[in-house]
């Protein structure tokens, strides 16, 4: 928390007052700031890293 404020900053994928609460799909980093660069196959991304999580079929950094 900030020493002046009070104000929770939370680490790379997580969100709210209390830092209890992970992004949401589609969303990760500090802030849940960035969109995830995933393609087809649409499994999403790690909420801390952006990391596609591939579905079954598709490989590749971005999924494709």
């Amino acid at each position: 928390c900030h020493h002046v404020t009070g104000e929770c900053s939370c680490p790379p994928g997580w969100t709210g007052h209390d830092c209890k609460h992970p992004c949401s799909g589609g969303r990760w980093g500090r802030g849940c700031a960035n969109a995830c660069a995933c393609d087809g196959g649409d499994g999403g991304c790690d909420p801390a890293t952006g990391t596609c999580s591939c579905q079954p079929g598709f490989t590749g950094q971005h999924c494709q």
